[in-house]
């Protein structure tokens, strides 16, 4: 008996401090959405300098890698993936976003890359997703620490575990794309 009061002032007593961070990060999250979907972007014309070719081991041992995506970089500094086709021309046009400066359309005089974009939040890429997972485990969790039903340690662990790791997640697939 005097063990699970313990647990439940461990819970009430850093319950607070989970909502915080959780509603934090949910709001880092929509200022990114905004960022690259709603704020207007700034156009600009660049060169491609050099590009890395992400490669899948798929099927059996000693097959051909796959390709996966394209990661360009060009000389004024912006970086972005499109999903397996390469872009032919080194002139190109960007658009970015206002606040982060993600790139959001590609297109070269000849053709339009935009829909094969695959890093940021663009909806081909897998960071998008991952980000949407995110938002709803964090509204799950914001509805379970809001309730006034009492709840398990072990679920207020689950919830920490669970978005700590979708979190790390994310920051990773920030990194890499």
């Amino acid at each position: 008996m005097y063990k699970d009061s313990t647990e439940n002032e461990f819970i009430i007593k850093n319950k607070s401090v989970i909502i915080y961070l959780l509603t934090i990060v949910t709001f880092i999250i929509l200022l990114c959405f905004t960022d690259y979907y709603v704020l207007p972007s700034t156009k600009t014309t660049d060169v491609v300098t050099h590009y890395a070719v992400r490669n899948s081991m798929r099927g059996n041992y000693g097959s051909k890698p796959q390709k996966v995506s394209c990661h360009y970089y060009t000389q004024k500094g912006f970086t972005f993936s499109t999903v397996e086709n390469d872009i032919e021309e080194n002139d190109i046009e960007l658009e970015y976003s206002l606040l982060f400066k993600s790139v959001t359309k590609v297109k070269s005089q000849k053709n339009d890359y935009t829909n094969l974009l695959c890093n940021d939040l663009s909806s081909n890429g897998i960071q998008f997703y991952f980000c949407i997972v995110l938002l709803f485990s964090i509204a799950i969790s914001l509805k379970i620490l809001l309730s006034k039903k009492s709840f398990s340690e072990n679920t207020f662990y689950n919830i920490i575990c669970f978005n700590s790791f979708m979190i790390f997640i994310c920051v990773y697939m920030t990194y890499l794309y």
